[in-house]
């Protein structure tokens, strides 16, 4: 079972783990970042529109999707684990519908009974799929989402499930070229547990954050920024910068302080990635290191059809 309790881990990490309420939710896997632009952004997504994924940070990112379009992409997590996320989206002119799946595998791993001995292996895995939506309210100053999630989570014999809705908003800025964004994930109850009547509590985060694209630059880019206030940790901010340097090239750099060591020691949690738009496709990568617990390499292809 260690590749699960060191996940369990690395999904209650802040900088300052001695919150109260540290490792109290279940369903942690709802708590790591999809895709691959948004983590090498920091994971600062609540204001970015016109990206699939932004159905896991803030579903109003949705619209501005002018096209049919899909993405998947693939993580190679902590202590080998994986994840997968795959999204569609099917716009119209009054609102984006969008269908996703969110996987979670732990590999596969040894089973033992009570005096610890070997009885053949399992392995668990999550999964959550969405349905999203999200449309202009007042165009074009204010546009709305929301995703109904069902969740399952499976550990050898026991299962628990879960269903969610999630809620964002976003709004024009005061300055040209900027938006506001604000979400609120993860609502909802916990139908089935995995022993007896004891029900886990959801992961439920809030997230406030901006996106600007300043004018009169020498590069095109975009400006991101983000706090986080998850009812399992302390709050935590998130910034990044994606600069387009021509031919479709993208770089990535990002910050996020829930990335930093237990005692707050270098790297600093940094990330970093990069994207490639060519012919109607983007390939994007995202680098992310955790202090005390490693690296993960994300790897998203997405496109219109």
């Amino acid at each position: 079972m260690r590749p699960y309790l060191a996940l369990s881990l690395a999904l209650c990490f802040t900088p300052a783990l001695a919150n109260d309420n540290a490792g109290t939710t279940g369903f942690g896997f709802l708590k790591v970042g999809v895709g691959a632009r948004p983590p090498a952004l920091g994971g600062a997504f609540a204001a970015a529109s016109g990206d699939l994924e932004s159905s896991h940070w803030n579903p109003a990112g949705l619209w501005g999707i002018s096209q049919r379009s899909a993405t998947l992409s693939v993580s190679r997590y902590l202590v080998d684990t994986q994840a997968g996320f795959l999204s569609t989206a099917f716009p119209s002119e009054k609102q984006v519908w969008a269908l996703s799946m969110n996987y979670f595998s732990y590999g596969s791993l040894t089973r033992t009974d009570d005096e610890g001995v070997e009885e053949g292996s399992f392995s668990p895995f999550d999964l959550a799929a969405y349905l999203s939506v999200a449309r202009p309210l007042w165009k074009p100053w204010l546009k709305v989402g929301a995703n109904l999630k069902a969740i399952y989570s499976r550990i050898d014999k026991y299962s628990a499930d879960a269903y969610a809705l999630d809620l964002g908003a976003q709004v024009s800025g005061p300055f040209k070229g900027m938006s506001l964004g604000a979400s609120l994930t993860n609502l909802g109850f916990v139908r089935s547990g995995y022993a007896g009547s004891f029900k886990d509590p959801l992961p439920v985060t809030m997230r406030v954050g901006l996106a600007h694209r300043p004018a009169h630059t020498p590069l095109p880019l975009l400006v991101v920024a983000d706090v986080a206030l998850p009812n399992d940790a302390d709050p935590y901010f998130s910034f990044g910068t994606e600069i387009s340097v021509g031919h479709g090239l993208y770089l990535r750099p990002g910050y996020s302080t829930q990335q930093t060591g237990a005692e707050g020691d270098a790297p600093l949690g940094l990330s970093a990635g990069a994207g490639l738009a060519l012919q109607g496709y983007r390939l994007d990568y995202a680098f992310n290191s955790y202090e005390d617990l490693g690296e993960v390499h994300r790897v998203a292809l997405s496109g219109s059809f």
